[in-house]
């Protein structure tokens, strides 16, 4: 699933397993599934099983803040900015206001995304009032029609859950990207060695490039958490501390949303906070399957599972 072409593999093997007939409409970009006389839809990777209500909603990452706040589900705190060009100028200035005074309330450390960004695009760190705006203008003028100013929050791991109908099927965590230093190279030389080029580093600004880290030290050079930007994951089992915690937050979050299958993501935190951070109605497994010996197996498991609740809804 490295690829669209990948997870449509996935698919294709499913409904041979399953007895499922396809038929591809709109140019490809819907998949019908037919099986007992129940037609379903799959639009891009999108299954039929969620409301467009709770599609909507997660799909909005200062209305998931809103719906996770209101169910007193421990999150990172949302402000929005409205877009001036599609709202009245009279919110942009309330609004930017209130990023910036973020900027105070935080030790300059803000981060400025559109709401409904995803994999890491869109999202930027800020440390002072400038660079708000300057973001904020640029995120406007890619027609973004509301954004986020959130408090910077120095996350040690992102944990992603994988939820179906009150259940968890999968957890694993991420590890920002980082380089082992070898006692003579650079920073910039060991990014160079260890990530190709068809990885979108997105290089903390405060970096030290030229610095040669001492052996076997180890450095973080990015602030994000998305394998398509070089984290890395990391299988998760019974021994870890905090999988019930996310588990039990997860579940939360899924049925606060009343949505039926998505990937909630979770932060810990350095000082141990476990903080949801979004839910995503679209599951995405892209990278973690290219990643993880035997992702392409576990990601199949669960899109199995998803597709069995599918048809089953109309049962």
């Amino acid at each position: 699933m490295n690829s669209p072409k990948a997870f449509h593999k996935i698919i294709n093997e499913l409904c041979v397993e399953k007895n499922i007939k396809q038929n591809p409409i709109s140019y490809g970009w819907i998949t019908e599934l037919k099986k007992n006389g129940i037609s379903k839809h799959i639009i891009d990777n999108r299954l039929d099983l969620n409301s467009s209500n709770s599609y909507i909603i997660a799909g909005d990452k200062f209305a998931t803040y809103e719906v996770l706040k209101s169910h007193e589900i421990p999150t990172i705190e949302h402000r929005i900015i409205f877009n001036p060009q599609t709202r009245s100028k009279y919110y942009k200035n309330k609004f930017l206001n209130d990023a910036k005074k973020l900027l105070e309330e935080n030790e300059s450390k803000v981060v400025i995304k559109a709401n409904s960004s995803c994999q890491g695009k869109d999202v930027y760190f800020c440390s002072d009032a400038i660079s708000v705006e300057k973001t904020v203008n640029k995120l406007f003028e890619e027609r973004n029609d509301t954004l986020s100013a959130c408090p910077y929050v120095d996350i040690e791991y992102e944990y992603r859950a994988i939820f179906l109908c009150g259940e968890i099927l999968y957890v694993y965590k991420k590890k920002k990207p980082y380089v082992i230093g070898d006692g003579k190279s650079k920073i910039k030389e060991l990014i160079y060695k260890k990530f190709s080029n068809d990885v979108k580093l997105d290089i903390s600004e405060n970096l030290d490039l030229d610095k040669i880290p001492t052996e076997s030290e180890e450095v973080s050079i990015s602030w994000k958490h998305n394998l398509s930007g070089g984290a890395e994951p990391i299988l998760v089992d019974e021994t870890d501390i905090n999988l019930s915690k996310i588990k039990e937050m997860a579940i939360k979050a899924g049925n606060a949303l009343n949505i039926k299958f998505a990937s909630v993501d979770i932060a810990l935190t350095y000082n141990q906070e476990i903080l949801v951070m979004e839910v995503n109605g679209s599951v995405c497994m892209n990278k973690f399957t290219e990643l993880v010996p035997g992702g392409y197996e576990i990601a199949k498991g669960i899109f199995s599972k998803a597709i069995d609740q599918m048809f089953k809804e109309n049962k």
